[in-house]
């Protein structure tokens, strides 16, 4: 990776504006990171029932543990590996940083890792809502 795109990459986390779509950078580049694989099954993604009380993945919880140090990072691993239909699950989460009830972390950056970017990768929706890298 170049140290252009790098500088960028750390732009972009410091502002946390936009969700990214970066190609051939590991999860493990992103410190404060939660790391969740793009074909996780919709119960894991958007939180469960305890009695009568909706709760919110666990995944969620570690998210806003991590917030705590300024920052998180919500890292959707190897997205252009499940079907362009399966995709649109993430959906809300690109466009409103929200996953069910729950708000992500105002100082949170959602980042999609892929790779290999091709025009049948990523469905158009996914593609519209994120910055690429």
């Amino acid at each position: 990776m170049n140290e252009d795109r790098v500088n960028l990459l750390k732009e972009y986390i410091k502002s946390g504006v936009s969700p990214l779509l970066v190609q051939d950078i590991p999860s493990g580049f992103f410190r404060h990171s939660v790391v969740i694989k793009s074909d996780i099954d919709r119960s894991e993604l958007n939180g469960h029932y305890e009695d009568i009380e909706f709760c919110p993945p666990l995944w969620y919880k570690k998210l806003v543990d991590n917030s705590k140090t300024g920052y998180s990072v919500l890292v959707i691993e190897n997205i252009n590996e499940i079907s362009l239909e399966e995709q649109t699950k993430f959906i809300e989460i690109l466009k409103y940083k929200k996953v069910s009830t729950f708000d992500l972390p105002k100082n949170c950056l959602v980042v999609l890792t892929c790779s290999s970017l091709g025009k049948n990768n990523i469905n158009e929706e996914v593609y519209s809502l994120v910055a690429q890298i």
